[in-house]
């Protein structure tokens, strides 16, 4: 924690989550849909303008999230927010939300941060160091094997039904879909709760969607990436997701989607 420009953020990223929790016990927000049909609060405009007022109060670094129209020269450092990852999960109550933050420069993710105020996981890096779940070293537990597969349930690809085979196979030992914020799934992964994460994105995904959770995982010793085991870049894929916790389970379980599509 050494680092100040993590030690200022955590500072922020904690008050938001105050306010995100607050919000939620009390009940006191609204929604809409925005043109891709997925929803929006209140609270997630309200944490983005607090965060980057924080940010620039703080810091002279340029900032974009989710929820504004403000554009950065990507040739200097700029600070990437998604104030609530998993918004359905707020509005549904349940606690699988999670705030991204992450800081890029050059093109390089240097700072990553994903917090879920319900749980109170704060999950943390910096470019060249190690992942940590509050103060405590990633992962928390070791995967030897491919056995507990998390997946966000997706309407128009075969994940499922190729995944159920898996089980009924018993080549997977548990499967499990806890829906809500991707990055909170990817950082689970990285704790040792889960040993592999597939997700599929059909639009390019932004700064503020994978960033901080792909660097979260890839300095736990853990990779992300497509069905072909490249690594994705997390600014800007788009398609499959396989997060997994270390070579052995990546190798594994790459090669188990493999046999079924053969």
């Amino acid at each position: 924690m050494r680092n100040i420009y993590l030690i200022i953020a955590k500072q922020i990223i904690d008050e938001a989550g105050k306010i995100i929790r607050e919000a939620r016990a009390t009940n006191t927000f609204g929604f809409t849909f925005k043109d891709d049909n997925t929803p929006i609060t209140n609270i997630d405009k309200q944490i983005q303008q607090y965060i980057t007022k924080k940010l620039q109060d703080n810091f002279d670094i340029q900032v974009m999230g989710e929820e504004d129209d403000t554009k950065v020269d990507s040739s200097k450092p700029y600070w990437a927010i998604d104030p609530i990852d998993g918004t359905w999960a707020f509005i549904t109550h349940e606690n699988t939300s999670a705030i991204n933050l992450s800081l890029i420069d050059n093109g390089e993710i240097t700072l990553g941060i994903v917090f879920n105020p319900f749980t109170d996981e704060f999950f943390h890096t910096e470019k060249g160091s190690e992942s940590y779940i509050g103060m405590l070293k990633l992962p928390l537990r070791e995967n030897k094997h491919v056995a507990v597969v998390n997946f966000k349930p997706e309407r128009e690809h075969p994940i499922v039904t190729n995944l159920n085979r898996l089980f009924k196979e018993d080549k997977v030992k548990k499967l499990v879909s806890i829906g809500g914020s991707i990055t909170y799934s990817m950082c689970m992964v990285a704790k040792g709760a889960f040993s592999n994460y597939i997700a599929h994105f059909n639009n390019n995904a932004h700064a503020w969607d994978l960033s901080a959770a792909v660097l979260i995982i890839r300095n736990s010793g853990g990779f992300v990436t497509d069905l072909n085991g490249v690594d994705i870049d997390p600014i800007s894929h788009k398609g499959y997701i396989i997060a997994s916790a270390n070579k052995v389970v990546r190798d594994e379980f790459l090669e188990m989607m493999s046999e079924l599509n053969k």
